[in-house]
């Protein structure tokens, strides 16, 4: 086999400004001619494989165990969960109202989406294996591409509606299921402690209902790690955190958290502590390498730190803390039966930043409805403004969702509670924004939306 291009034709492009092979994320490369007028470039990065196709202009990625991820076009992808669940992104045209519209679907989408990208995967590998008149060029060459990405093309059309549903079940198995996680954890490695909520009676919390709170013993949680590690195999080079689960797993007594960061650091390299910014280069594309270890923690379960503690943790990979504040009012904390307070708040993120953890904090959008509506907005500002967050910690603002016969809902109704509309949400959104001060010193954070109707691992 030629090691040089075989053809003059030219090669597919990346985002219209360059073509694939100078992505210098994209170590490995080769376009096959489909037919006259249809190509597909099967790229290889650290952390997955796409194919690329021209005609019409869309991708198909896959984690390094051949498992379907995504199908995306220029305006819509499809994010394959391993729960074999998909997540529809549309962004809107400006004839549509701009924006972007995200809708969670369930198994026969997951369904059509495998069938639908195998059916392109076996294609493009029936053409790869006709030999050199099929392909077009090779990065490094025909024969180095060929060689790397024969093997892992053979392994993503196998993935069929077969194996994806009993991936699936495998995944059931060893999580039961990921609630949620806080957005910039959407890609870590979930490693569960404990399952459920240790309280579990918020006013406004669907996500734990009917799950038996329980935590693991050291031993079974080191088998969970092995299962895990097991189950994800090669798609861990795309992970770049862990997080420990579930609800509020930090609420647990020292010494118990001390031997399940024993477990994480035999099984995982994690960063120095004096290591305040880990490259990207440091962990992607490694199966052991993790940039630190994240998760929930609640104001008021378990016996409070100190900042000693918390080093500690630090010491051993802890990075990253989630503390749901939803609201700095005392009062509505109270309604929404939420233990803690604005000031056990402050003095947990205070004890977290002087340890050297980045701090996470979440603001329930809409919680009280009007009754609340200016308290809310009034009180959560100020507490915000007296966290001294800074650069590296965020701010999320997460939009109440109310199920149906909830005992938010039936609470609402009781005292004729109207709920915000969706203007409304934006509106008190937008004035605790406006209302945030932040300081050259500590910078500034990063602020976003959460949503947890179309949360997705």
């Amino acid at each position: 086999m030629n090691d040089t291009s075989t053809s003059t034709q030219p090669l597919l492009r990346y985002q219209r400004d360059r073509t694939l092979d100078q992505v210098p994320g994209l170590g490995t490369g080769l376009q096959v001619r489909l037919d006259k007028d249809r190509r597909a470039y099967i790229a290889l990065s650290p952390c997955e494989l796409v194919l690329y196709f021209n005609q019409p202009e869309h991708a198909l990625h896959y984690d390094l165990e051949g498992r379907l991820l995504k199908i995306s076009t220029v305006n819509l992808s499809r994010r394959r969960g391993l729960s074999h669940r998909v997540l529809m992104t549309h962004k809107r045209t400006s004839q549509e109202g701009g924006g972007i519209e995200r809708t969670l679907l369930m198994e026969d989408a997951a369904d059509a989406a495998t069938v639908e990208a195998r059916a392109e995967t076996v294609e493009v590998l029936g053409h790869l294996n006709e030999g050199v008149t099929a392909l077009e060029f090779g990065k490094p060459s025909v024969r180095e591409a060929v060689e790397t990405l024969a093997p892992l093309l053979e392994a993503a059309a196998h993935f069929n509606v077969v194996a994806a549903r009993a991936s699936a079940q495998r995944f059931s198995q060893i999580y039961g299921r990921v609630a949620v996680l806080p957005p910039d954890q959407y890609n870590a490695l979930v490693l569960q402690a404990t399952e459920g909520c240790a309280y579990g009676s918020c006013l406004f919390c669907e996500l734990y209902k009917g799950v038996f709170y329980s935590l693991k013993e050291t031993k079974e949680f080191d088998d969970h790690v092995r299962e895990a590690v097991r189950f994800h195999g090669e798609g861990l080079r795309a992970r770049r955190s862990i997080f420990l689960g579930e609800a509020n797993a930090l609420a647990l007594p020292q010494d118990t958290l001390l031997e399940f960061f024993k477990v994480l650091n035999k099984h995982f390299e994690l960063p120095p502590a004096q290591e305040a910014r880990i490259p990207a280069r440091w962990w992607l594309g490694s199966t052991t390498r993790f940039d630190g270890v994240s998760s929930f923690l609640d104001l008021f379960t378990g016996k409070s730190r100190s900042t000693d503690e918390y080093c500690e943790l630090h010491k051993r990979g802890l990075r990253r803390v989630y503390i749901g504040l939803e609201t700095g009012s005392n009062e509505l904390s109270r309604w929404l039966c939420k233990p803690g307070s604005a000031e056990q708040a402050q003095r947990r993120v205070r004890a977290l930043k002087e340890a050297g953890i980045s701090v996470g904090v979440i603001v329930l959008l809409g919680a009280g409805g009007e009754m609340f509506d200016a308290a809310h907005r009034r009180e959560t500002a100020r507490v915000l403004n007296e966290l001294s967050l800074g650069a590296g910690d965020s701010i999320y603002f997460s939009p109440l969702t109310i199920f149906p016969d909830s005992e938010y809902e039936e609470q609402t109704r009781a005292l004729s509670i109207r709920p915000l509309s969706p203007q409304q949400l934006c509106e008190q959104e937008q004035a605790i924004r406006a209302a945030l001060q932040f300081d050259a010193e500590h910078g500034r954070p990063y602020i976003a939306r959460y949503s947890l109707e179309t949360f997705l691992y």
